[in-house]
């Protein structure tokens, strides 16, 4: 098997495990210590999850697609490390804001460890992509998933207490990263010592970068901001919509593994003044991913509530059409994920800013209204309506700049 069919087979197997540990965990969760748990759990969960886009700070998107080589490997790296520090600091400051007790307190920050070591070994994954080894990642995506998750749920049947469970997937986390990402990051290039003049190049980096990780906070909270509404007004429901917006995450994987791949070609191709092929391929990449979303919307609406309900032991028949409305937000969330993906490519990165705030004001202002008066309800209809908000402002802009192009 030729180094490609490598690169698609593994990382859509290491993508799809990365995306399912988190639907994994909560369905153990849900079922070993009840859906109040889970709700505390999934809020912590889905917080990491956000304060992982500071450490992220913006993903490889632009390291795979730094074509021309505007920064070394290991300027990536570094620049990790700056961001991973100001997650964890971010993380404190949110703790301390809110006032919580030291089991969520604890249960978020070894939540928030964890998601730290996969910003750290996120350049790690750019450089075995840049080198075409983009199979290896793929492959210590898989590990970490399946040997975390296993680590996870023995600990928690056997104790029934979620932080041990989290802090025993933290370790696993960090074994794989010492003994397999690092060890095989040096034998496709030396990076060396990351020394002071890689420290300028990272601030540097830093401020290029800033579209990018601003675009990934504010898509993170049209989830989370909805989500601490819930747990500010009923807290009680955090475990019912952890379940039924868990689906709309999951479609973000499809766009991640179909579009991944593609980064690096379609980057040259647009280096090259291929227009016309390059938006070929965004379209085809556009009706892949509602094709997928319209059979998952109609799979939703027939038996997503039996089998949910069957699959986390409650019952979420009240939530049938909310469960099909998230499925519907996700799909056309897809869109706006591969424009944002392409208009980065193509270095507009102003246009999306001002979209991605539009967005997350009319999710703000749409769940001040709507979730105190109706709860789990009215959190979905808020998720809704900012994810077509923003899908129409992404679709318009695309073809706006493309026309630029054509001439």
């Amino acid at each position: 098997m030729d180094n490609q069919r490598k690169d698609y087979l593994w990382n859509t197997v290491g993508t799809s495990a990365n995306a399912f540990i988190s639907l994994l965990l909560l369905i153990a969760v849900t079922r070993i210590n009840g859906i109040f748990e889970s709700g505390v759990f999934s809020f912590c969960f889905s917080y990491a999850i956000l304060f992982f886009t500071i450490g992220l700070y913006g993903g490889r998107i632009y390291q795979v697609s730094d074509v021309r080589g505007e920064f070394k490997n290991r300027t990536y790296i570094l620049l990790k490390l700056i961001t991973s520090a100001a997650m964890l600091i971010t993380a404190l400051i949110f703790i301390f804001v809110n006032g919580y007790d030291r089991e969520r307190t604890l249960l978020l920050l070894s939540l928030v460890a964890y998601k730290i070591l996969d910003a750290i070994a996120d350049p790690l994954y750019g450089v075995m992509q840049r080198k075409g080894c983009l199979y290896f990642a793929g492959i210590s995506m898989t590990l970490k998933a399946v040997v975390g998750f296993a680590a996870f749920l023995a600990v928690d049947i056997a104790t029934k207490d979620i932080l041990l469970a989290s802090i025993c997937l933290l370790a696993s986390n960090a074994l794989f990263i010492a003994f397999y990402d690092i060890p095989h990051t040096r034998r496709l290039e030396k990076i060396g010592w990351l020394i002071y003049d890689d420290m300028k190049h990272s601030i540097v980096l830093l401020r290029t970068s800033i579209y990018i990780f601003l675009f990934a906070l504010l898509t993170n909270l049209l989830i989370n901001i909805p989500r601490y509404f819930v747990d500010v007004h009923h807290p009680g429901d955090l475990g019912w919509f952890g379940i039924v917006i868990m689906p709309a995450t999951l479609l973000n994987l499809f766009v991640t593994f179909v579009i991944q791949p593609k980064l690096v070609s379609l980057s040259e191709r647009f280096a090259a003044a291929e227009y016309e092929s390059f938006n070929k391929t965004v379209t085809k990449l556009i009706l892949v991913s509602l094709g997928f979303g319209v059979i998952a919307i109609l799979a939703t609406w027939l038996i997503g509530c039996p089998v949910l309900s069957f699959i986390y032991a409650v019952d979420l028949y009240p939530y049938r059409f909310g469960l099909t409305l998230v499925v519907f937000a996700g799909t056309i969330n897809t869109m706006t994920m591969i424009y944002s993906n392409i208009l980065s490519i193509m270095r507009r990165f102003k246009i999306q800013l001002i979209n991605y705030l539009a967005a997350a004001a009319s999710i703000f202002v749409a769940g001040a209204f709507l979730i105190e008066n109706d709860s789990v309800d009215g959190a979905i209809m808020a998720f809704v309506i900012a994810n077509v908000v923003q899908a129409v402002l992404f679709f318009f802009s695309y073809q706006a700049v493309f026309r630029q192009y054509r001439r």
